[in-house]
């Protein structure tokens, strides 16, 4: 007979293994493991303690899955990494001179830029990222 704290265990492995991935998913099978945990001490049979190993585990994935949907955000996708950059205001610190680079400081991040017109765009000007081209910011001066 599969001792009660054999599901201990498989709970507390469960939950240590849920440190490691991103999905917080296994941590329910430790709630299923506790629940077959006091199935097994209170003297159910093997059968039983499997049973309602799956069935509260089952549960409380399925009851999470319902309260993250309720709470995710809808609507458009969070623009992250350099695909934020697009649209913010940047400020030029080195020349752009007509069709070469320059640089431009974003938040704090000095970025090689190159004008979105290919004409010169002088240092101390306020310009707008339009978009990443590998490496470089393309931007568009005021005017």
């Amino acid at each position: 007979m599969f001792h009660w704290l054999s599901w201990v265990i498989v709970a507390i492995v469960c939950a240590v293994a849920e440190i490691f991935t991103e999905g917080f998913f296994i941590i329910w099978f430790s709630g299923g493991a506790l629940a077959a945990a006091l199935a097994a001490k209170l003297g159910f049979a093997l059968e039983w303690q499997f049973g309602l190993f799956v069935v509260v585990s089952t549960a409380l994935v399925l009851s999470t899955k319902r309260l993250v949907e309720r709470f995710q955000k809808k609507g458009p996708d969070v623009k992250t990494n350099v695909q934020a950059l697009i649209g913010k205001e940047a400020v030029v610190i080195m020349e752009i001179p007509e069709k070469g680079s320059g640089q431009v400081k974003v938040g704090g991040d000095v970025w090689t830029a190159r004008s979105l017109s290919g004409g010169r765009i002088p240092l101390g000007v306020t310009v707008t990222v339009k978009r990443v081209d590998g490496v470089h910011l393309v931007v568009q001066s005021p005017e």
